[in-house]
Formats: structure tokens, sequence, C-alpha cells
């Protein structure tokens, strides 16, 4: 049986009048339905942030202004997340996937979209087989996830992922001012606390090719076109050429943009996968494209000129 808890995340910005406040207790009387042990938890874990940086003091005092990012364990929505579909045939399926949705599941037995599209097909024809994960997604990345539908589209696709013969485009919001194009091409580990880290051996090879799409006031609109598919690869490459994604506070990307006087949040990392262009199993060539997430929406309006794609 699945379990009613989820991954619950929250970004909020401290409002002038709670200056002074005690960081959990602001945070134990902001956050519907959440107790001082929750928030401790968090704390503790290493979940919460404030403008930015990891924050375990429970009596930080906060500042008018301050933009805190919280994760914790909390009630999942009475409904699951909903996975709009953008292609299907007999052999292959693919959905747009949203943020905070794992790819399969976790442990913890929230939601994921291998399930999700499993319960989906089971529910159409009983007898189906249970669909094959082609690649994956960062929980927090949107856009086009692959599924197969049988074992023969399985190994078709599967060798074409394996010699890098699918094209992958994503769409990033970064800080900073990126050149036109930049390439980067290194050696990825695991290191502590879930990073990824460029090492000179002992890794394995990544590489992503850049171009900026437009450009706004301290950030940009980048395309990343990976050549291998390294976990967090994207998100390490933009960090280490100085240029972090929008709300990845792992690889040291800002969370708020102050942009034409506005104070836009970005409540995760803004990644998304637009396309995948492969071959069908019967040969034929097939492109698959995400429309662009909302939270995109605020920060694209305000590139010059506007980009709505």
């Amino acid at each position: 049986m699945s379990s009613p808890f989820s991954r619950r995340r929250e970004t909020i910005l401290v409002p002038s009048e709670e200056a002074g406040e005690r960081l959990d207790l602001f945070l134990t009387r902001t956050l519907d339905g959440v107790s001082r042990k929750t928030v401790k938890r968090a704390l503790d874990g290493g979940q919460v942030f404030v403008n930015g940086r990891a924050e375990r003091r429970a009596s930080l005092v906060l500042c008018g202004g301050d933009q805190i990012q919280v994760s914790f364990e909390g009630r999942a929505p009475s409904l699951p997340p909903v996975l709009s579909e953008l292609y299907r045939d007999a052999h292959l399926l693919a959905v747009n996937k949203p943020a905070g949705l794992p790819c399969h599941a976790t442990g913890d037995g929230g939601a994921n979209a291998l399930d999700l599209v499993a319960a989906r097909l089971h529910e159409e024809s009983g007898d189906a087989a249970p669909p094959i994960l082609l690649h994956r997604l960062d929980v927090d990345t949107t856009g086009v996830l692959l599924f197969a539908l049988d074992p023969g589209a399985n190994r078709a696709l599967a060798r074409q992922f394996a010699e890098r013969e699918v094209s992958k485009v994503y769409l990033a919001l970064v800080a900073g001012s990126p050149p036109e194009s930049f390439s980067v091409a290194n050696q990825l580990k695991l290191g502590r606390r879930g990073r990824i880290q460029a090492v000179t051996s002992g890794g394995q090879t990544a590489e992503t090719s850049f171009a900026t799409l437009a450009r706004g006031d301290g950030f940009a609109l980048v395309e990343a076109r990976p050549r291998t598919g390294r976990t967090h690869q994207i998100r390490v490459h933009l960090s280490d050429a100085g240029f972090p994604l929008l709300g990845d506070l792992l690889y040291g990307g800002p969370s708020t943009l102050k942009v034409q006087g506005e104070i836009l949040l970005a409540g995760r990392h803004l990644l998304h996968a637009r396309t995948l262009s492969l071959r069908r199993p019967d040969g034929a060539p097939l492109t698959l494209s995400a429309p662009l997430p909302d939270d995109f929406l605020p920060f694209c309006r305000t590139l010059s000129p506007p980009v709505l794609l």
C-alpha cells in the first residue's frame, strides 16, 4: 500500500513585519499543518535554505526580505500528479513530467512517473505489459519522459541511447551573462551529500554544449545539448562554468532575482527537457516536445525581447 506522505517543498519570502523572528518559530507558524518537530527534522537534515545557504540553526534571527526554501515530509495531495501525454503509438509513450515527481519509486511510497503510467495502462487494458522507463530526469526537472511499451521497443531505443543517437535538448534559466556559445567536457563523480563533482580521473566522461538564446536582467535562457547522460550533468556543468541554474541550491544557484524592480522566485532548479529526437523501432524519425512549465514564464516574459516558447 502506498504511503499518504510525500516530499513537500515550500518557498517563502519573509515580510518586513516578521523581522527579528526565530527561524523555527516563523516556519512553524507560517507552514500550514507543519509541527515544530517537523521543522527541526528539516533543519537537522540540511533541508532548510535561507538566502541560498543551508541553515541548521533553529534560533537564526530572520530579516525582512529573507528568502527561505524548505523541503520536508508532508501530506500528499489527494489527487496524484497529472502526467499529460505527449505521444503514444503501439510501442512508445511520452509524457510531460512535472516538477517534484520522481521518475521511478524512491522507497518512500510516494507517487512516481513509472507507477502512474503503469496504472494508466492497466486501467485502459488490464493485460497491458508493464511500461519500461528508457531514461531519467531529476525529480525537479520537467519535460519529455519516454517509456517503451514492449521488449522490442525497449531494445531498439536502449541501443539508441547507449550509442548516443538520441538528441536531447534542454532549456535552462541561469544566473549571470553566459557567452553566446560554450561547452564543457570533463569527468564527473559522486561526492558528499549527493553532490556531483568534477574530477581529473576516476569519474565518468561528461560532455555538454550550450547556446545562449536570450538575456535578461542578471540571468539568461540557455539551450543545453548533452552528449552524455550523467547524473546532474547539466546542473554541474553550468555551475562549474559560472552560470548556475536559477533555484539550484545544491550547486549554488540563486532562488530569487530582482528583475525590473520585482522579486522573482525560483522554487526549484529551472531546467526543462524540451525535446527528444530519435528513431521509432520501425526506423522512422520522431521528435517529441514538451511545452514550457508555468514557473519559467515570469522569467521569460522579462527577457528582451520576451520569449514564450
